[in-house]
């Protein structure tokens, strides 16, 4: 007789979850916890990483009056950039401005918020004036003076982030009589496990899509991707050609390389009908034991996944390569889930089911972007 107090060593249900996620089809709409890469596990409920960015290609230059500054095309001294914008330059980078002119960061100021360049028309292009309005302008590399001191140097300071670890549990019981009879082929405890199971995954995927993360006590939540993405594209009707290129370009301005598309049944139907010659079947990158449609566009071959907890209003466009789960596994216990034996008698077995997951989202603002608002 196994009782509450003795030590119990957890059975790992990994291979049963594999089972389910081949051969049950219901599983296949739970595609977080199908394709998202499992990550290193973590020692403590609260995980802490250091989120990077990449260095600006892009900066906006406010406007200024007719005849001078931008709008001038002879001007290279004084002009206007804002200080939120200032500190994405450094001497030397070359710019192409909206008209297509390049020129070079001479000097900076940082206290007058300007910039005084080496000259216009760099390159033989041609220097024009470019208007009254706030313009936004290119960094395309940089060009240092042959035999000059280093420049100054430029630090971003990573982003501390963080999300708890979530608890996910479920006990199943069977009576005496029924451990005892053939009502099945296969026990009643694996039945109900597989049941169980299916609950806990399904439980652990829509936590995935839609967590928030919070701790109040002892309990606590993770924060989800919905919650986390701050890249967002409003659809803003109904679904175009042109606005599934406008979310993926998105995502490839930002610095990602999009790998999905995660989307209800409804909002993948969308995508497949309107885009039917530019999709293709195929193993999955990302999960070589499903077949998963694709769509290719913009040089790249983008997965289609359904999942049942996504919004029929909604998309996700993920680069798999900044999200990981987790699992936090100590030298006692392993987060994964597993079964623990409760209660063995001859009238009763109880066992618990239970697993400690988080997620990791890595640069919010290109991880993912979630396109909302499509009617139809």
């Amino acid at each position: 007789m196994q009782t509450a107090g003795q030590p119990r060593a957890g059975e790992s249900l990994s291979l049963e979850i594999d089972v389910l996620n081949e051969n049950e089809k219901d599983m296949r709409l739970l595609s977080m916890v199908q394709f998202l890469p499992m990550g290193p596990s973590v020692s403590a409920e609260l995980i802490e990483w250091q989120d990077d960015q990449m260095p600006p290609e892009v900066f906006s230059a406010i406007a200024s009056g007719a005849g001078v500054g931008w709008d001038n095309a002879a001007t290279i001294l004084a002009l206007p950039v804002v200080t939120a914008q200032l500190i994405k330059l450094k001497v030397g980078d070359v710019l192409v401005l909206p008209t297509g002119e390049q020129t070079i960061v001479k000097t900076i100021n940082a206290t007058a918020q300007t910039i005084d360049l080496d000259k216009r028309g760099w390159g033989g292009t041609t220097a024009a004036a470019q208007g009254v309005a706030t313009i936004w302008i290119s960094i395309i590399g940089n060009a240092q003076i042959d035999g000059s001191d280093p420049q100054s140097d430029t630090y971003y300071a990573p982003t501390l982030r963080t999300n708890y670890v979530q608890i996910f549990e479920d006990v199943l019981a069977v009576s005496g009589k029924i451990m005892r009879s053939k009502i099945t082929r296969a026990s009643e405890r694996a039945r109900q496990r597989g049941i169980k199971l299916k609950r806990l995954l399904s439980q652990l995927n829509y936590s995935i899509v839609n967590g928030t993360k919070e701790k109040f006590g002892d309990r606590a939540t993770f924060q989800g991707i919905r919650n986390t993405a701050s890249s967002t594209y409003n659809v803003a009707g109904a679904l175009t050609v042109a606005k599934v290129y406008a979310m993926v370009t998105q995502q490839v301005t930002a610095g990602a390389f999009p790998s999905a598309i995660h989307g209800s049944a409804v909002g993948i139907g969308r995508i497949e009908q309107l885009m039917a010659v530019y999709v293709t079947s195929g193993p999955s990158e990302y999960n070589a034991k499903l077949t998963v449609k694709r769509i290719s566009i913009l040089g790249m071959d983008i997965e289609l996944h359904v999942d049942k907890h996504i919004l029929d209003t909604e998309f996700l466009c993920l680069d798999y390569s900044r999200i990981s789960i987790h699992t936090q596994d100590s030298d006692e216990a392993s987060g994964a889930f597993a079964a623990y034996l409760l209660t063995l008698n001859g009238k009763q077995l109880k066992e618990e089911l239970v697993g400690y997951y988080t997620i990791k989202c890595k640069q919010a603002g290109a991880f993912a972007v979630r396109a909302y608002g499509c009617t139809g």
